[in-house]
């Protein structure tokens, strides 16, 4: 990754930190700052530790030095899964990086070059926040330790992403700057990638280093409990048995913190009133007022386009939005997986093939099965409050949930299970989850209730977090996505996407190319 020296611009950043009218975030807009005369004070770590967060805005598009890229960062985990049946859209030509990264087909000069500007954007970005602010002088301590914590979890966060797709990347916790620190970075190796991103998050998750919660005010920024879910996904993703037990101890944590119970109603979760509910741990915040993001200034303020990508095309009824890309039309394995009477089969898939649907119509697109992804479709007031002249499919008010209690019950199975810990304690998380789904609590669940197995949790993740990004990641850790995966191309060498032929080339010869 070459990287020079820039200025930071503070993007009004509100509708990702919390509800737009956050005081947290009430400060002027700042452009161009130098950099060498920034970071004097409270108030500008602020505004940098806000253009750290500003990356998030664009998981599901941006349009930058190279070209337009859509790349929903949920989306572009599960295509390359089973619950799609395929990328859709209106043929192999539309989004073909896309198409061919569903099909492990993807080539280093179609690779996700955007994407991975954006990450590093993030990732140069928190380094000012962690490497600034301890020696700015009036900052109260308690404040510089949250300011910095914060900044290690988004910089733990952009890498962790970077890791999942790439593998071994270049790696820098302190900016390049032409003399000091050289532009071309060297490549780290995934293992020792890996053992970065735990220092920041063992940092990140002390006792005291970031709140347990946030007041309303500011819900969007990370807890320790965010910090928390984060080590264990990263963790759990590498295998590493040695830190089972601490994240297992993290995880009791939170459950016994009483701050998070799961929501009772599935569906809820995903309208407006179920963002930040009960059971949310992190949110991606995205608003439709202010709603200043076009087509010409993809990093303005306001919502995403994620729900127009993947909304049907031409649909004719009330339910949803009119226009839509009809990507990610859903496969029938995966409808069929869900038992009769779970709820969350309904909450999680729109079928226009039944009877309650036979007067709604769209216009059918690549690989379409009459199935399309509910929890995020564009409701047709999901950008009512929109105010703008022009991308209105562009600013949906719909958050990216990352982090649900339900993920912390199941992962704390799986870990017991793992460690030969309490299998009593184990099935009562696993059934937690599933009671949920049939709308009942576990006392009341009788003959439903099930012994968690490995296979059982990977199942019930499967039909808790469809959608949400888990399902690739999942098969890859529980070892079963070749024999999952196979018929659509994956082999042991997929594993990592190819890093962007653009770096490469910038890199002169210092940047190895993932064996794809």
């Amino acid at each position: 990754m070459i990287m020079k020296k820039t200025v930071y611009t503070l993007f009004a950043a509100a509708m990702m930190l919390s509800a737009c009218t956050t005081a947290f975030l009430e400060v002027e807009p700042t452009t161009t700052v130098p950099e060498e005369t920034s970071y004097a004070t409270e108030y500008d770590m602020t505004k940098a530790l806000m253009a750290a967060y500003a990356p998030l805005q664009v998981f599901d598009f941006s349009f930058g030095m190279y070209e337009a890229e859509y790349h929903p960062y949920q989306f572009i985990s599960d295509i390359m899964a089973d619950d799609y049946n395929a990328v859709g859209g209106s043929g192999p030509g539309d989004c073909p990086y896309l198409q061919l990264m569903g099909t492990f087909r993807l080539t280093p000069e179609q690779s996700l070059i955007q994407f991975w500007s954006d990450l590093y954007m993030g990732v140069y970005r928190s380094n000012i926040v962690v490497n600034r602010t301890a020696e700015v002088e009036g900052i109260p301590e308690a404040t510089k330790t949250r300011l910095i914590s914060e900044g290690l979890f988004l910089r733990a966060f952009y890498y962790h992403i970077l890791w999942k797709f790439w593998g071994s990347v270049p790696y820098y916790d302190v900016n390049p700057n032409g003399s000091s620190v050289p532009y071309i970075v060297p490549q780290m190796s995934e293992d020792d990638l890996y053992k970065k991103i735990i220092e920041d998050l063992d940092a990140a998750t002390k006792p005291g280093a970031l709140p347990d919660a946030v007041m309303i005010s500011e819900v969007g920024r990370a807890t320790r409990f965010a910090a928390i879910m984060l080590r264990a996904d990263v963790i759990m993703l590498k295998g590493d048995e040695s830190r089972y037990q601490s994240v297992l101890a993290q995880l009791k944590e939170i459950i016994d913190s009483g701050i998070y119970a799961l929501a009772p109603d599935f569906a809820e979760i995903w309208s407006d009133v179920g963002e930040w509910n009960c059971e949310s741990i992190w949110e991606l915040n995205y608003c439709d007022n202010p709603s200043n993001r076009t087509w010409d200034d993809i990093y303005a303020p306001g919502g995403t386009v994620f729900p127009t990508f993947i909304g049907p095309d031409s649909y004719k009824g009330s339910r949803f939005s009119s226009e839509g890309y009809g990507f990610g039309p859903v496969s029938k394995e995966l409808k069929a997986a869900y038992e009769p009477g779970d709820l969350r089969c309904d909450a999680t898939i729109m079928d226009f093939n039944t009877d309650k649907m036979k007067n709604e119509k769209y216009n059918a697109r690549q690989g379409d099965t009459g199935m399309f992804n509910k929890k995020y479709m564009g409701r047709a007031d999901g950008n009512s409050n929109f105010i703008g002249n022009e991308g209105r499919e562009l600013n949906f008010r719909t958050n990216m949930r990352i982090y649900r209690y339900s993920d912390v019950l199941l992962r704390s199975a799986e870990l017991l299970l793992r460690t030969g810990g309490d299998k009593d304690l184990a099935d009562k998380y696993y059934n937690e989850v599933r009671a949920r789904a049939f709308g009942t609590t576990l006392d009341e669940f009788g003959s439903r209730v099930k012994h968690a197995s490995l296979d059982n949790i990977l199942e019930e993740r499967r039909l808790e977090f469809a959608f949400e990004g888990n399902r690739f990641f999942d098969l890859v850790r529980f070892g079963k996505a070749e024999e999952v995966l196979g018929r659509k191309g994956y082999s042991a060498n997929k594993r990592y996407i190819p890093i962007p032929q653009a770096e490469i080339d910038k890199a002169e010869g210092t940047l190895k190319q993932n064996n794809y």
